[in-house]
């Protein structure tokens, strides 16, 4: 059972200990990936060359496109009109979550949704893996929370 999680590179927005603030899951930040074997899981936040097993990376674009560490500007430069986020192992796609750009987006805004998006996805998905369950995007527009109270870590809602 996955218990100790390392964070490397990683959005400290995302309220991960809130979502599993009941749980028996912690969360470390670390400074490299050269000893992670204290780790059951380690999240990478958009570090595509460094995948190894045993590691989870949040993408800013809907991989394979924009799979660089630009992803953000160059997906809005080059006036896609869908982009997203991507979470995947070494091996394969976990979840992907599509968002839409608008004539009138700016690129704040875009920016603004990915992180948003980034803090509701992210979250569910982690919780499959630690229940070793298939991850299901029903979790993600739950009406309740289904967390044992909510601390409006939003990542139920």
């Amino acid at each position: 059972m996955i218990k100790k999680i390392g964070l490397y590179n990683f959005n400290s927005d995302i309220q991960l200990s809130n979502y599993f603030s009941n749980k028996e899951v912690t969360f470390e930040n670390i400074e490299n990936l050269s000893n992670i074997g204290n780790f059951d899981l380690i999240l990478t936040h958009d570090c595509i060359e460094k995948i190894k097993d045993n590691i989870i990376n949040i993408h800013p674009s809907l991989l394979p496109a924009y799979s660089n560490k630009n992803a953000i500007s160059e997906a809005f430069n080059d006036g896609v009109k869908v982009s997203g986020i991507t979470i995947h192992s070494k091996d394969k796609i976990i979840a992907q979550y599509p968002i839409l750009i608008g004539v009138e987006t700016h690129i704040d805004d875009f920016i603004n949704e990915i992180n948003k998006i980034e803090q509701i996805l992210l979250p569910a998905v982690i919780d499959s893996i630690i229940n070793d369950r298939v991850f299901d995007f029903k979790d993600l527009f739950s009406t309740s929370c289904q967390h044992g109270g909510c601390s409006n870590c939003k990542g139920c809602h």
